[in-house]
């Protein structure tokens, strides 16, 4: 255990009991933050967001809704997160996310959940909205703990979808929330350039680097590499058949098999990026338009 964990626990014993804080991070997110807070409305005791350097009006809006804002210079969510755990004063902690909204059932969960204080952990059910309707049979649907006391989940390394380490005691609240993850195609392509473009310059900054499911995940190291022919050609016809029957997207009808297919879409663009990038790295490739017609 490191030296900053130990001390962060010693404070636990002052926190407000039967209290909880949403926590929140943000980048860019105006257009969902007016539904967002009155969703939450009356739920929390306090508010603290992590602003990720946005160029709109996040920042300023959270602050209307009586959040307390920090300031982030990177938009991964583990690192983030973690700066706003440490601020927490309250026992409970619930994680939302501005593309997400707890259902009125859930929201009184929340409330006698902290007012009873008898778990460490509540997980809850979460839908995902994709490409115009809910998808119903989807097993990534998953239940997730976003309700917990504080120092119970915490991520202890700050790298993209790092798992969280977690104990303590755990049951599961009977009301959903919604994930608005894919609200269009559209939308789709949005997100998918901002993970495979934006973020990873990003994050390289700090020198760090984007992991993908390759190198993350062994069973698929194992059988299709964590680069390579078998990764860029094999692995998205195997993330299509994945989603559609593994995760039973095929049960949705079409939003099921658009967004199946989108996911072999994305995992073949993915690692051709890697493998460009790998190229220009050995060979010292670079296009640049100031050398279309070079001069003799």
């Amino acid at each position: 255990m490191d030296a900053g964990w130990g001390i962060w626990m010693e404070t636990l014993g002052s926190l407000a009991k039967n209290k909880v804080t949403l926590v929140a991070v943000f980048y860019n997110e105006e257009k969902k933050l007016p539904g967002y807070f009155l969703n939450v409305a009356g739920v929390f005791d306090d508010i603290i967001v992590v602003d990720c350097s946005s160029t709109d009006s996040t920042a300023e809006i959270c602050r209307k809704s009586k959040a307390t804002v920090l300031s982030s210079k990177y938009r991964y969510f583990e690192q983030n997160v973690n700066s706003a755990l440490a601020k927490v004063k309250t026992e409970y902690v619930f994680v939302l996310d501005a593309d997400e909204r707890l259902s009125s059932g859930l929201k009184g969960e929340i409330r006698e959940s902290v007012a009873s204080a008898k778990f460490d952990r509540y997980y809850m059910h979460r839908f995902n909205y994709i490409f115009g309707s809910f998808a119903r049979h989807e097993t990534r649907n998953v239940w997730l703990p976003r309700l917990f006391r504080l120092g119970h989940v915490r991520w202890m390394k700050e790298e993209p979808h790092e798992t969280s380490l977690m104990t303590g005691t755990l049951t599961r609240l009977q009301s959903p929330m919604y994930h608005y993850v894919h609200p269009s195609t559209i939308y789709w392509l949005r997100k998918t350039e901002d993970y495979l473009a934006t973020l990873p310059s990003e994050f390289a900054k700090k020198g760090q680097k984007k992991v993908n499911l390759g190198e993350r995940v062994g069973m698929i190291a194992l059988v299709f590499g964590s680069h390579g022919w078998r990764r860029l050609l094999l692995f998205p016809v195997f993330q299509v058949f994945n989603y559609l029957f593994r995760h039973r997207l095929v049960l949705d009808g079409r939003i099921g098999i658009t967004f199946s297919c989108c996911q072999g879409v994305y995992a073949f663009i993915e690692e051709a990026i890697h493998q460009e990038e790998a190229m220009k790295q050995k060979t010292g490739a670079k296009f640049d338009w100031a050398d279309e017609y070079p001069e003799k």
